[in-house]
C-alpha cells in the first residue's frame, strides 16, 4: 500500500515511538515488514523514532501477555515519556481486542497524556474527525471479527484431528512423551515441550516417557489405593527428590491431574474445557467432550484407573459441617494442635483450602472446634493495623460524602450513597516478594462485592496509606488479589493519592451521570 503524501517541513524532527506486533497468524505482518512501512512512514513526516516496543508471536487479544505494549502504556501513564507520538502499522496491530472500547480506552489513556497514535498504513488520518472515527471503529470490529472467525476454524480442525486420536496441546505430562509421527504414521522425533511439528501434515501422539517417570506414576496409582492423599503422595515425592514434569516440588494439583488423566490408560479426551478468545476458561459438558479409547500405549491399567476414580468419587462426598468439626477436634486430641498441613494430611478431613471456603476461614473452624492456636505477635499486630485503617477510611468516606451533601448508609463495611452506588474499602498489606527486592500489596481478605472497591496500599506501621486504588465493578468483574509497585495501565489509571475524587463520583451521581470509571 502506498504512503501518504508527506508534508515538507524545517522543523525539528517529532520524536516518537514505533510499537510492533506479530502473532502466528500473517506473515505479511512480520516485523521486518512492519519496521519497514513504520520507518518510512517516520522519514516522509519528519519524525525520530527513538524508542521502539514490539511483541513478537503474541496474541492481541488481551494486553495481559503483551509485555511491549504493557511497557509502551506504562511509560506513557507515568508522564513525559519523551516522544510525543506512536507509530504503528494498522488498527490490528494495536489489537485484536474483542471488546472494541478496550482498543478504545487505551488509545484514549495515550490522548489523555498528550500522545497521538499514527496508524501509518491505514486509508485514514487519525485526526479525530467524524470519518476517521467512525472507520477506525469498523476496523477495531474487523479486527475483532477475524479472530472470532479463525477460532471456530481452528476448534473445528482440532476436534476433528482429536477423534482420530491425535494429541492437541504442547504439553504431555509427567511419565508421557509427544511423539511426532509422519503422514503414514511413521516415528520422527520427540518433542520437547512447547515445540511444534513444522509441516502440516505430520501429527502427534502420546507415548510412555522414561522407564523412571512411568514406574512413578504408576506407584503414584498404586498409593492412592493404599489410603494416600494427594497432598500425602506430593510430600513423599519431594522426601524422595523427585520433580514434575516442570522441574518443580510436587503439590496437591500435580498429584490429581495424574490421578484423573485418562492418558494415563491410553485415552485420547479432548475438549473438556472451552476458552474462547480472550474468554474465562469454562468447563463443556461431558457430551461435547470429544473421546479416542485406545489411542495411546497405557501407563496404567484400566483396572487400577478405574479403582482410583471410585475411591476419588467417594471422598469427593461432601461431610457435613458439624462431621468436620468433630473429625478436627479428634486431630486436635491426637495431634495437640491444628493447622493446614494436619488438616490436609488426614483422609477424613476436607483440605484446608477446601475448609477456608467451607467456614470463610480456618479461624472459624477453630473457633468452633474450640481451639486456639499459637500466633506469632506481629501477625495479630498487622490484623489489628489493618482492621484499624480500614474502619477509619471507611467512618472519614462516610463523613466527607455526607459533608458533600449525599444521603449515606452503612452496613457493615458497605457504604450506601444516595440509593443509587456502593462503596467498600479493602486494606492492602505490603511486603517484599520472594526472591526479588520488589515490594507487592497482598489483599488477604475478601472484598465486599459493592459497586466500586478502594484498595488502600499500605506498609505495616504507616502513618498514613501511600496511596488509592478506586477500581468500578464494570471495569473489574474480579478485584485484583494483588499490587505491585508498577501495574498494568487499567489498574494505573484507576490511582489516586487522596480520596478527594469519591466526592466528586458522588456528585457525578447525584447530577444523574453514571461513572465508569
Amino acid at each position: 500500500m502506498a504512503r501518504r503524501a508527506s508534508v515538507p517541513s524545517t522543523a525539528s524532527p517529532v520524536p516518537v515511538a514505533a510499537y510492533m506486533r506479530m502473532s502466528t497468524d500473517m506473515q505479511q505482518y512480520s516485523i521486518h515488514n512492519q519496521s519497514v512501512a513504520i520507518n518510512g512512514y517516520a522519514s516522509d513526516h519528519s519524525m525520530d523514532i527513538v524508542r521502539v516496543y514490539r511483541d513478537d508471536g503474541r496474541s492481541g487479544l488481551t494486553i495481559e501477555r503483551r509485555p511491549g505494549l504493557r511497557a509502551l502504556m506504562d511509560d506513557i501513564t507515568r508522564g513525559h515519556p519523551g516522544f510525543d507520538g506512536v507509530l504503528v502499522l494498522d488498527v490490528s496491530r494495536w489489537g485484536r481486542f474483542q471488546n472494541v472500547d478496550e482498543a478504545a480506552f487505551y488509545e484514549f489513556l495515550c490522548w489523555r497524556r498528550g500522545v497521538k497514535v499514527f496508524y501509518v498504513a491505514e486509508l485514514f488520518e487519525n485526526d479525530g474527525s467524524p470519518f476517521s472515527m467512525v472507520f477506525k471503529g469498523l476496523k477495531r470490529a474487523m479486527a475483532a471479527e477475524y479472530s472470532r472467525e479463525l477460532s471456530v476454524k481452528t476448534s473445528a480442525a482440532h476436534r476433528h484431528l482429536a477423534a482420530l486420536g491425535f494429541r492437541q496441546g504442547a504439553i504431555a505430562g509427567y511419565g508421557l512423551r509427544r511423539l511426532l509421527i509422519s503422514a503414514d504414521g511413521e516415528p520422527k522425533m520427540l518433542l520437547a515441550d512447547g515445540e511444534r511439528k513444522s509441516l502440516v501434515t505430520d501429527r502427534v501422539i502420546l507415548v510412555p516417557g522414561p522407564s523412571e517417570e512411568v514406574e512413578t506414576v504408576r506407584w503414584i496409582f498404586s498409593q492412592y489405593l493404599e489410603g494416600q492423599t494427594c497432598t500425602g503422595i506430593a510430600r513423599l515425592l519431594n522426601e524422595r527428590g523427585i520433580l514434575s514434569h516442570r522441574g518443580k516440588p510436587w503439590v496437591y494439583g500435580t498429584v490429581n491431574t495424574i490421578l484423573r488423566g485418562k492418558k494415563y490408560v491410553g485415552s485420547n479426551v479432548y475438549c473438556r474445557f472451552k476458552k474462547r478468545l480472550a474468554g474465562p476458561l469454562l468447563r463443556n459438558p461431558e457430551s461435547e467432550w470429544v473421546r479416542k479409547d485406545g489411542a495411546y500405549e497405557p501407563v496404567v491399567s484400566l483396572g487400577t484407573y478405574k479403582a482410583v476414580q471410585v475411591l476419588r468419587e467417594r471422598r469427593r462426598e461432601r461431610p457435613s459441617n458439624e462431621a468436620i468439626v468433630q473429625r478436627a477436634r479428634t486431630l486436635v486430641t491426637k495431634e495437640g494442635r491444628l493447622n493446614g498441613p494436619i488438616l490436609d494430611a488426614c483422609p477424613d478431613v476436607l483440605s484446608s483450602h477446601g475448609i477456608a471456603r467451607r467456614f470463610g476461614s480456618l479461624t472459624e473452624l477453630y473457633r468452633r472446634v474450640g481451639y486456639t492456636p499459637n500466633r506469632n505477635p506481629r501477625y495479630g499486630f498487622g490484623r489489628r493495623f489493618l482492621t484499624r485503617w480500614r474502619q477509619s477510611l471507611t467512618g472519614y468516606a462516610e463523613e466527607m460524602l455526607e459533608d458533600g451533601g449525599s444521603k449515606v448508609s452503612r452496613s457493615g463495611w458497605c457504604l450506601r450513597i444516595d440509593g443509587a452506588w456502593s462503596l467498600s474499602f479493602t486494606v492492602l498489606h505490603g511486603a517484599r516478594s520472594g526472591g526479588t527486592h520488589s515490594q507487592q500489596w497482598f489483599n488477604h481478605r475478601q472484598s465486599e462485592e459493592t459497586d466500586v472497591v478502594v484498595f488502600a496500599r499500605m506498609l505495616l506501621g504507616a502513618p498514613v496509606p501511600l496511596d488509592y486504588f478506586i477500581l468500578p465493578r464494570p471495569l473489574f468483574p474480579q478485584w485484583p488479589k494483588a499490587l505491585y509497585e508498577r501495574n498494568g495501565p487499567m489498574l494505573e489509571s484507576c490511582r489516586y493519592t487522596s480520596l478527594a475524587v469519591l466526592a466528586d463520583l458522588s456528585h457525578l451521581f447525584r447530577k444523574g451521570v453514571p461513572w465508569s470509571g
